[in-house]
C-alpha cells in the first residue's frame, strides 16, 4: 500500500515566502498525528528560483508524506470564478490537505455548468473545491462558515486579525447575504474573487 501524501501551497511574492509559519505548523501537526513523527520543514527564500523573483505572485507547492517528496514553483494564475453550484456531500472529509482529492474532483465533475462548487455537508455550507469562503452581508460584515472542510491558513489569519468572524451558515441562509469571497493561501479578500448570491445555484 502506497504512503498517504499531502500537499501544502504557499504564496511567494517578489522572491519572498508569504506567511509561511502556519504552513510549516500544519505539516508538523499532520505528520505528528498520522505518522507519529513530525516532519520539520525550513523554508528559506534562497530556494525560490531566481528567475521567478520578478514575476510577482508565485505558487510554491510542497508534496510530502513522512518526508518531503517534492517542492515546485510556478507563476500563479488567478482563477476567474463568477458562478458556483451547490454540491451536496454529507460524508466528505478533507480535514487534512490530501494530495489525492478524488471525492472533491468527482463532485466538481458533476457540476461543470458553473465555474466551481460550493460544498454542502449536512445542510451546512463548507468550502469551494479549492478555497474557503467568506460571506458578506448587507451591512458589510464578513463571516466564514464554522463548518469548513479544511481550516485554511488565510482563513486563520483573517480570523486572528478580526477581519472576519466564524458563523454557522446553513444552505437556507445563503440568500440572506450579498455573496461570497473566495480565499486561500494564494487569494486575499482584496483580490475580489466574489460571487453574488444570484450566481450561486
Amino acid at each position: 500500500m502506497s504512503e498517504q501524501l499531502f500537499i501544502e501551497v504557499i504564496k511567494v511574492e517578489n522572491g519572498i515566502f508569504v506567511n509561511p509559519l502556519p504552513h510549516i505548523e500544519r505539516i508538523f501537526r499532520t505528520t505528528l498525528h498520522l505518522f507519529d513523527k513530525p516532519l520539520l520543514v525550513e523554508l528559506n527564500n534562497d530556494i525560490i528560483p531566481a528567475h521567478l523573483h520578478a514575476v510577482g505572485r508565485v505558487k510554491c507547492r510542497i508534496v510530502y508524506g513522512r518526508e518531503i517528496v517534492s517542492i515546485d514553483f510556478e507563476p500563479y494564475k488567478m482563477r476567474n470564478i463568477k458562478s458556483l453550484s451547490l454540491a451536496e456531500h454529507n460524508t466528505i472529509d478533507y480535514k487534512y490537505k490530501y494530495h489525492k482529492r478524488d471525492e472533491i474532483n468527482k463532485l466538481r465533475a458533476l457540476h461543470s455548468e458553473t465555474d466551481d462548487i460550493l460544498i454542502i455537508k449536512n445542510s451546512q455550507v463548507t468550502d469551494t473545491s479549492f478555497s474557503n469562503v467568506v460571506f458578506k452581508n448587507y451591512a458589510g460584515k464578513l463571516y466564514t462558515p464554522k463548518s469548513t472542510l479544511l481550516a485554511g491558513t488565510k482563513r486563520g489569519q483573517l480570523l486572528e486579525a478580526g477581519i472576519i468572524q466564524e458563523k454557522e451558515v446553513q444552505v437556507s441562509d445563503i440568500n440572506s447575504y450579498m455573496g461570497v469571497y473566495l480565499i486561500n493561501a494564494m487569494i486575499d479578500i482584496e483580490d475580489n474573487i466574489f460571487v453574488g448570491v444570484d450566481a450561486i445555484f
